[in-house]
C-alpha cells in the first residue's frame, strides 16, 4: 500500500507530528508513505518521507499576495505542478491530504489533478478553513455566513492573515467549485465538535469518520525533572501553557490577567513566545521560545501543577492531550473539541471566556494535583497514537479495495 499525504509541515508542530506518526504505521505494515510539505525544518527521524514543495521563494510570493490578496491557494503554481509530477511517479494507492492552507499549494491545479487521477482522497480537517472563505476558524466572531457564502470577513486580520483586499466571498465561491471536484473523497474529524460543523457544510455530502488525535505515549510520559531546581520553582505551584504560535485566539491575555491576580504562590510558565511576547510579560511569568525538542516539553508537562489551555478557538488540541500523557492536569475553556478529552477526574472545563472560573480551577487543580496523575495517565491511554492511528491504516485499506 502506497500512500501520499500532503501537509504543511512534516514532522513538526501537530499536524507534522500526525502526519509522521502515521508514515511510520505505514511502513511498519510494510507500505511506502511520502510526505508532501511546504513549510519549516524536517526533524532526521522524518526525513525518509518528506517532498519539499516549492521553494522558500516561492511560498514568499504566495504569502504576499496571500496578505495584500486575500488569496491563500492562489499561488505556489509551478511547485504545485512539480508536486504533481512528483505523486504521479510515486504512484500512489491513497492520497492523504491534511492542512492545504499555508501558502504553498495551488488549490485548482492540485484538486483538477485529484479529479483526474481517480485515486481515492482522505483528508483529515484540523481545522475549519475549507468550507470558510477566509478564516480557519469563527468561533470568537461568531460568524455564521459560512453556512451560505461568506464576505466582509470579521477574521480578515486572524489567520491566514490578509491586510489588504478582502476576498472572502470569492474564495468561498472558488472552494465550493472546486474543492468538491474528486468523486471519491472520504473526510476524517478529530473532534464530534468539527463533525457537527462539518455537516452543515457544503461539502456534507462525502462520507466521514472521526478519528481522534493521537498522542505518543514512548515520548510523552511523566519523567524525573530538574527544571523546578533549574527555575527556582521550588515550593511553587507551576501553571504550564503551550502553543506553537501565541496569536490573540490563543487566549495569552486570560493567562497573563490570571497570573496577576493569583498571586505570587503561582507560577506561569507559556512555552512558543516570541522574543517580542517574552520581553512584554509581567515580572513573575516565565516565557520560552518554541522547542522542537519533545523530552524538554514532557519534563515541562510532568513539572507542572496544571495544564491551562484558555483557547479561544480550536479543533482538538495535542497540548492537552500530551499534558494529560505526562500525568498533568489540565484546566481549559469550553472551546472547540477541548471538552472531549478531559473528564472530571483529570481536569476542568471551564465557561469560555471566564476569567474568575479560570483562576478558580487552577487552583483547584494545583491543589488535587496529586490525587489527579494517575487519572491523567489512564484517560491519555485513550488516545495512544498506536491504537487512535491504527483507524487510519484500517481505513486506507477500505477504501483501497
Amino acid at each position: 500500500m502506497r500512500i501520499y499525504q500532503l501537509n504543511t509541515f512534516c514532522g513538526i508542530k501537530s499536524t507534522g507530528k500526525i502526519a509522521l506518526e502515521i508514515a511510520n504505521l505505514v511502513k511498519e505494515d510494510g507500505g511506502e508513505c511520502r510526505i508532501g510539505y511546504g513549510a519549516g525544518d524536517v526533524p532526521p527521524e522524518a526525513a525518509p518521507y518528506a517532498y519539499r514543495i516549492g521553494n522558500p521563494l516561492e511560498r514568499k510570493i504566495h504569502g504576499a499576495i496571500r496578505k495584500l490578496f486575500d488569496a491563500e491557494g492562489y499561488g505556489s503554481y509551478h511547485g504545485t505542478q512539480r508536486l504533481i509530477h512528483d505523486i504521479r511517479d510515486f504512484s500512489p494507492d491513497l492520497i492523504h491530504l491534511h492542512n492545504i492552507h499555508g501558502a504553498y499549494l495551488h488549490i485548482p491545479s492540485l484538486f483538477t489533478y485529484l479529479q483526474e487521477a481517480k485515486v481515492p482522497v482522505l483528508w483529515t480537517l484540523h481545522d475549519c478553513w475549507p468550507f470558510t472563505g477566509h478564516c480557519a476558524y469563527f468561533d470568537a466572531s461568531g460568524c455564521q455566513q459560512w453556512l451560505s457564502e461568506c464576505n466582509h470577513c470579521p477574521s480578515q486580520r486572524q489567520y491566514p492573515v490578509c491586510l489588504g483586499i478582502d476576498g472572502s466571498r470569492r474564495n468561498h465561491r472558488m472552494k465550493k467549485r472546486v474543492l468538491c471536484k474528486p468523486e471519491d473523497m472520504t473526510f476524517v474529524l478529530p473532534c464530534q465538535w468539527l463533525n457537527s460543523h462539518f455537516s452543515r457544510s457544503y461539502l456534507s455530502h462525502y462520507p466521514t469518520r472521526v478519528i481522534y488525535n493521537g498522542v505518543n505515549r514512548d515520548v510523552f510520559h511523566p519523567v524525573e525533572s530538574k527544571l523546578r531546581t533549574k527555575y527556582g520553582l521550588k515550593g511553587k505551584k507551576v501553571v504550564l501553557s503551550v502553543a506553537s504560535d501565541w496569536d490573540e485566539r490563543k487566549g495569552l491575555s486570560y493567562l497573563i490577567e490570571a497570573a496577576q491576580k493569583m498571586g505570587e504562590s503561582f507560577t506561569f510558565v507559556l512555552i512558543g513566545l516570541t522574543s517580542a511576547q517574552i520581553e512584554q510579560l509581567p515580572q513573575g511569568m516565565i516565557g520560552l521560545t518554541n522547542t522542537a525538542d519533545s523530552m524538554e516539553l514532557a519534563a515541562w508537562y510532568s513539572t507542572a501543577d496544571c495544564f491551562a489551555n484558555p483557547t479561544l478557538e480550536d479543533n482538538m488540541p495535542m497540548v492537552n492531550l500530551e499534558a494529560l500523557a505526562c500525568g498533568t492536569p489540565v484546566v481549559v475553556f469550553s472551546t472547540g473539541g477541548c471538552p472531549e478529552a478531559v473528564t472530571p477526574e483529570c481536569g476542568l472545563i471551564v465557561p469560555k471566556g471566564d476569567l474568575d472560573a479560570l483562576c478558580s480551577s487552577i487552583a483547584v487543580v494545583c491543589e488535587n494535583n496529586a490525587s489527579m496523575r494517575t487519572a491523567c495517565v489512564q484517560r491519555a491511554a485513550s488516545f495512544d497514537c498506536r491504537s487512535t492511528f491504527q483507524a487510519y491504516l484500517s481505513l486506507y485499506k477500505e477504501l483501497c479495495q
